[in-house]
Protein backbone atom coordinates (compact mmCIF):
# COMPACT_ATOMS: atom_id res chain seq x y z
CA UNK A 1 0.00 0.00 0.00
CA UNK A 2 1.17 3.73 -0.76
CA UNK A 3 2.53 5.67 1.44
CA UNK A 4 3.11 9.50 2.14
CA UNK A 5 6.22 10.59 3.99
CA UNK A 6 6.76 13.76 5.49
CA UNK A 7 9.99 15.09 6.18
CA UNK A 8 10.54 18.19 8.28
CA UNK A 9 14.49 19.76 9.24
CA UNK A 10 14.92 22.21 11.31
CA UNK A 11 17.52 24.69 10.53
CA UNK A 12 17.98 23.36 6.83
CA UNK A 13 17.43 25.98 4.01
CA UNK A 14 17.37 25.51 0.07
CA UNK A 15 21.03 25.32 -0.66
CA UNK A 16 21.45 22.39 1.69
CA UNK A 17 18.63 20.72 0.33
CA UNK A 18 20.52 21.04 -3.39
CA UNK A 19 23.67 20.07 -1.73
CA UNK A 20 21.85 16.77 -0.61
CA UNK A 21 20.36 16.24 -3.78
CA UNK A 22 24.16 16.39 -5.87
CA UNK A 23 25.55 14.35 -2.97
CA UNK A 24 23.06 11.86 -3.67
CA UNK A 25 21.87 12.10 -7.76
CA UNK A 26 24.99 13.95 -8.76
CA UNK A 27 23.08 17.50 -9.34
CA UNK A 28 20.97 19.68 -7.18
CA UNK A 29 17.69 18.66 -8.81
CA UNK A 30 17.11 15.26 -9.75
CA UNK A 31 14.83 13.96 -13.27
CA UNK A 32 12.29 11.80 -12.77
CA UNK A 33 14.48 8.97 -14.68
CA UNK A 34 16.60 9.42 -11.39
CA UNK A 35 13.49 8.50 -9.22
CA UNK A 36 14.39 5.49 -6.78
CA UNK A 37 12.78 2.25 -6.92
CA UNK A 38 9.54 3.28 -5.55
CA UNK A 39 8.79 6.74 -4.91
CA UNK A 40 5.91 7.47 -6.43
CA UNK A 41 6.00 11.73 -5.96
CA UNK A 42 8.29 14.07 -4.78
CA UNK A 43 7.67 17.53 -3.01
CA UNK A 44 9.89 20.07 -1.28
CA UNK A 45 9.80 23.53 0.07
CA UNK A 46 10.75 25.62 2.81
CA UNK A 47 9.26 25.66 6.28
CA UNK A 48 8.97 28.73 9.36
CA UNK A 49 11.96 26.83 10.56
CA UNK A 50 13.47 24.83 7.77
CA UNK A 51 12.97 22.54 4.87
CA UNK A 52 10.18 19.79 4.39
CA UNK A 53 10.13 16.82 1.67
CA UNK A 54 6.17 15.26 1.26
CA UNK A 55 6.70 11.99 -0.91
CA UNK A 56 4.47 9.72 -1.83
CA UNK A 57 6.10 5.81 -1.81
CA UNK A 58 4.67 2.78 -3.09
CA UNK A 59 6.13 1.02 0.89
CA UNK A 60 7.32 2.31 3.60
CA UNK A 61 9.74 -0.29 3.04
CA UNK A 62 10.81 1.34 -0.32
CA UNK A 63 11.65 4.62 1.73
CA UNK A 64 13.36 3.00 4.69
CA UNK A 65 15.34 1.36 2.42
CA UNK A 66 16.51 4.81 0.30
CA UNK A 67 16.73 6.83 3.46
CA UNK A 68 18.91 3.99 5.01
CA UNK A 69 20.97 4.15 2.10
CA UNK A 70 20.84 7.49 0.84
CA UNK A 71 18.99 10.28 2.42
CA UNK A 72 20.23 9.56 6.06
CA UNK A 73 24.57 9.84 4.42
CA UNK A 74 23.82 12.59 2.38
CA UNK A 75 21.86 14.67 5.60
CA UNK A 76 24.92 13.75 7.90
CA UNK A 77 27.50 14.80 5.50
CA UNK A 78 25.70 18.67 4.81
CA UNK A 79 24.53 18.88 8.06
CA UNK A 80 27.73 18.07 9.93
CA UNK A 81 25.66 16.13 12.09
CA UNK A 82 25.94 12.45 13.18
CA UNK A 83 22.21 12.46 14.39
CA UNK A 84 20.65 15.58 12.32
CA UNK A 85 17.34 16.67 13.65
CA UNK A 86 14.60 15.60 11.49
CA UNK A 87 10.58 14.48 12.22
CA UNK A 88 9.89 11.80 9.91
CA UNK A 89 5.74 11.06 9.79
CA UNK A 90 3.94 8.06 7.63
CA UNK A 91 0.89 8.75 6.50
CA UNK A 92 -1.36 5.79 5.15
CA UNK A 93 -2.28 6.41 1.60
CA UNK A 94 -6.27 5.48 0.85
CA UNK A 95 -6.97 7.47 -2.31
CA UNK A 96 -4.42 8.56 -5.02
CA UNK A 97 -4.76 10.22 -8.04
CA UNK A 98 -2.10 10.56 -10.26
CA UNK A 99 -2.08 13.77 -12.05
CA UNK A 100 0.42 15.09 -14.16
CA UNK A 101 0.97 19.29 -14.73
CA UNK A 102 -0.29 19.07 -18.11
CA UNK A 103 -3.65 17.74 -17.39
CA UNK A 104 -3.10 13.93 -18.29
CA UNK A 105 -3.35 10.86 -16.11
CA UNK A 106 -1.33 8.11 -15.77
CA UNK A 107 -1.56 4.89 -14.11
CA UNK A 108 0.82 3.25 -11.38
CA UNK A 109 1.78 -0.14 -11.56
Amino acid sequence: MAVGVLITIPGVEKEQYDRMNKEIFGRKRFDAVDAPEGLLVHSAGPTPDGWYVYDIWKSKEDFERFGDEQIGPAVRKVTGRDDPQREIQFFEIDNLVPVLLDGAHRPIA
